[in-house]
């Protein structure tokens, strides 16, 4: 697939809209960018305050319900004796009574000293478990009350447990409740509801007491740091895959930890809450910005256009005095071309002569036409030589052809035979088997190569080399032209396409423009020209020719 060269106008165009772009829009961006850092730091200030208001209500409410429910169980506990709670009817009624005054107990049951259950009311199959072995009963008997994290237990479910040790006539009786954690999760997450922040409560190893989303299970471990023991409420940033302020609270003697998490406002969330005022008129500078920066563009484009035209004009001129004295170079070794096959011609006109004087042209017809097919061959030859010559006098057009790349390099060395045979330079072409045909002008390339030629044998001595490369490159050809001379100083490598600048022993003799010229022919065609050049390896510039020259 071959690459379309690019119109160098265009391209400048471009770098210029994109120059007054850059300073129309960068002072409006910046501003926007301020505003949105502000309005950024307000947002985020109110957050912390919501987030840490939130907790201190949350807070306050969990302690009051989970102390509530345990101080009721304390107060059944105490309100009868053991043989009256061990009544299957009695428990059921007390059960009863503490599902309609507060609707956080699931399950209720009296247990023995044994671990095992006196009585038991509630949706579970415990009655014959023995819980003598389980650390929370194992606590309860020694502390009096004991409220648990969310675990598994016989149940093999989450759930949570609330106890409490009633002693009588010298015997300990414990009773135990499940506690709702679903309503118990509602009444968390119902502080968040309204500014969108996530609220729940994690135990001392990280895992969720309680859920804020369907997707969030109990005891799961949450993705937070472990957080430390703190008073009050403290909020702080975190960035576990998103900016977030976390705000925490530690209740219940520091078994939990109420956690409220709410991401950093994003940039649509800001826009939605900044002035319509301000955002209509940063649009407005958006618009119209590009607008006015296109139309600076295309107008300066015109102008810069105007004086390009007047500089290649000149530029041809130049070209076309350059080119003419190339040709007066080559007028030497025309001439001894054209001579040696005109004298070829004239002795074998002499020999004709003579036969046809000695009347002996009937003898031997053979001959004459030998002599008749040598003269027909030199002349030939002579109007081959002047025919290259007046093919590359023709002023330079602007007619586009087909063109064989490794032709028409082929033919540009034909000019200059007798001079690399005069100074025995050796050429070496390295040519691709397949090289595409370009649609370009040859007269203009040729121009080119003869440049470069010229440039190579004035930089060798006797005995030098000059590599000539063809090959296919992306979007069109590749045309290296290599010698192995003394090479470019470095400080002169970076000028050797200025105008009337020259590297070449008497100056006074060269005019400095050959690669100057060579630089805006390439760029006419569309093409790119480059030089390398170091001591040890001469010089070698390489030109880039696209498919099609783009003209436009």
């Amino acid at each position: 697939m071959t690459r379309p060269a690019q119109n160098p106008y265009r391209r400048l165009r471009g770098q210029m809209f994109l120059v007054l772009l850059a300073f129309g829009l960068l002072p409006l961006i910046g501003m926007g960018i301020a505003g949105f850092v502000a309005n950024r730091a307000a947002f985020e200030t109110r957050t912390r305050n919501v987030l840490e208001a939130m907790v201190k209500n949350r807070r306050a409410t969990v302690e009051l319900f989970l102390e509530q429910t345990l101080r009721q169980l304390e107060l059944a506990a105490a309100a009868q004796p053991a043989a009256k709670l061990a009544e299957p009817a009695t428990l059921e009624s007390l059960f009863a009574e503490m599902r309609r005054d507060h609707g956080a107990i699931i399950d209720l049951g009296l247990i023995g000293a044994d671990g095992r259950h006196i009585a038991y009311i509630g949706p579970y199959k415990l009655a014959d478990l023995d819980y003598s072995e389980e650390p929370w009963f194992q606590q309860v008997m020694v502390v009096g009350r004991y409220e648990s994290d969310i675990f598994l237990g016989f149940r093999r479910f989450p759930h949570m447990v609330m106890a409490v040790k009633k002693r009588e006539a010298g015997a300990d009786y414990i009773l135990r409740a499940t506690i709702d954690t679903d309503l118990l999760s509602e009444l968390v997450r119902e502080g968040g509801l309204e500014s969108g922040a996530d609220v729940f409560i994690l135990n001392r190893a990280g895992e969720y007491q309680t859920r804020y989303s369907d997707e969030h299970r109990l005891m799961e471990r949450a993705d937070l740091a472990a957080i430390p023991l703190h008073s009050g409420v403290r909020v702080t940033e975190a960035s576990a895959g998103r900016r977030e302020y976390v705000a925490t609270a530690w209740l219940r003697g520091d078994a939990w930890v109420l956690v409220a998490r709410q991401g950093v406002p994003g940039f649509v969330a800001l826009i939605r809450n900044a002035h319509p005022g301000v955002i209509g008129l940063f649009v407005l500078g958006l618009v119209a910005i590009p607008l006015i920066s296109q139309f600076i563009a295309r107008h300066r484009m015109r102008q810069i256009r105007g004086l390009e035209t007047e500089r290649a004009a000149l530029y041809e001129s130049v070209a076309q005095t350059q080119k003419m004295a190339a040709i007066g170079r080559l007028a030497a070794g025309v001439a001894h071309e054209i001579n040696n096959p005109l004298a070829i011609i004239q002795a074998q006109v002499g020999v004709l002569s003579d036969i046809l004087a000695e009347g002996a042209v009937s003898a031997d017809c053979a001959e004459f036409e030998d002599r008749i097919a040598k003269i027909d061959a030199q002349v030939e030859r002579a109007r081959k030589v002047t025919h290259r010559l007046l093919g590359f006098s023709r002023r330079v057009g602007p007619e586009l052809e087909p063109v064989d790349v490794a032709a028409a390099l082929n033919e540009t060395v034909s000019f200059v035979e007798k001079e690399i045979e005069a100074s025995r330079v050796h050429v070496f072409r390295d040519f691709a088997a397949e090289v595409p045909l370009i649609r370009s002008n040859l007269s203009q390339m040729q121009q080119v190569f003869l440049n470069l030629i010229n440039n190579a044998l004035d930089a060798l001595h006797e005995g030098g080399e000059v590599r000539l490369m063809v090959r296919p490159a992306e979007g069109g050809v590749e045309v290296k032209v290599e010698d192995n001379g003394p090479g470019i100083g470095e400080r002169d490598l970076t000028r050797i396409f200025e105008p009337f600048f020259s590297t070449k022993a008497g100056k006074g003799q060269h005019s400095g423009l050959g690669l100057a010229i060579c630089q805006e022919i390439m760029r006419n065609l569309g093409g790119r020209i480059s030089v390398e050049s170091s001591a040890a390896r001469g010089t070698a510039f390489t030109l880039w020719f696209p498919m099609e020259t783009d003209n436009a």
